[in-house]
């Protein structure tokens, strides 16, 4: 069988080709999740990305297309989605879900378990025995995402404001958020700030880690909150019950917050941690095999 997977984020998204359940071929680019009305700007996007797998594979079609992408949680997006994949003909069959079950499908192949993503924004899936689904969070940055890359950017440029308006403590986050986004003082990062995207506040979040590791006491903090609040969506879907996995950039293998949020998890909720490291792409054959059946 001949699958293609798509995992697109808010800040990257990578398409891979399966033969067989086995990843031939992949290629990764900028993301940008679903958004009402851009279901065909995006699967153009993901149509330039896969067709080139295809050809250099000696395919015409695949026989499934599964793409799983941040925003189309509800049902109006992922079938707008799915009827703009079905336009560019890549596929016999085309599966729109959220990058958020692709990945949990990957890390327990359809079995039961929690899944944890913390990248720009945050979002945690949870599949019981039964299952029955739980999903926490994924609501967007202004009601939402919590932990997120995004929300340690926010917090961190709302901590320098304070420590400029004298409210809040002095921190080297002012330094550090100037370096980043390459402007000078504080006035500069207020003026950036006022047009920043979401991805490019999320971008800030290594900044963050970095002063918390050097013990900057406003950013240790922040980072301390993203890690608990984090832990919450997990147990919120299942984690005291089910085993928990990570994905996502701000907690993929040989970041800094993955191993302290698995030991938050379980030294402080009694949380089993699978730290198998995730391929959200290959959730994509499972997901086409029960499509096709």
């Amino acid at each position: 069988m001949i699958v293609l997977g798509a995992d697109v984020g808010g800040t990257s998204a990578r398409v891979a080709l399966f033969r067989d359940g086995d990843a031939v071929a992949r290629v990764e680019a900028p993301g940008g999740g679903m958004r009402a009305g851009e279901g065909d700007a995006l699967a153009s996007r993901l149509a330039d990305l896969a067709r080139p797998l295809l050809s250099r594979e000696g395919i015409v079609r695949a026989d499934a297309f599964v793409v799983g992408a941040a925003g189309t949680g509800r049902e109006a997006e992922r079938s707008e989605l799915e009827r703009a994949l079905e336009r560019q003909r890549l596929a016999w069959k085309v599966l729109a879900t959220t990058d958020a079950e692709l990945a949990r499908s990957a890390a327990f192949d359809g079995g039961p378990g929690v899944l944890l993503i913390a990248g720009t924004g945050s979002i945690a899936v949870g599949v019981a025995p039964d299952g029955s689904t739980i999903r926490v969070g994924g609501l967007g940055w202004r009601m939402g995402d919590q932990g997120s890359a995004h929300w340690l950017g926010a917090r961190a440029l709302e901590a320098v404001g304070a420590m400029h308006d004298r409210i809040g403590p002095v921190t080297h986050l002012a330094e550090s958020l100037c370096a980043a986004t390459r402007v000078a003082g504080i006035a500069g990062l207020v003026r950036w700030s006022t047009s920043a995207s979401v991805a490019e506040v999320a971008a800030l979040a290594p900044a963050v880690i970095e002063s918390a590791g050097r013990g900057d006491q406003a950013a240790t903090a922040i980072v301390q909150q993203a890690v608990e609040l984090l832990a919450r969506l997990a147990v919120a879907a299942g984690g005291k019950t089910l085993p928990v996995a990570l994905s996502g950039g701000l907690v993929a293998p040989g970041r800094p917050l993955r191993e302290r949020l698995a030991r938050e998890l379980e030294n402080n909720h009694g949380v089993t941690v699978n730290r198998r490291a995730v391929d959200p792409c290959a959730g994509a054959p499972g997901l086409a095999a029960r499509l096709a059946g």
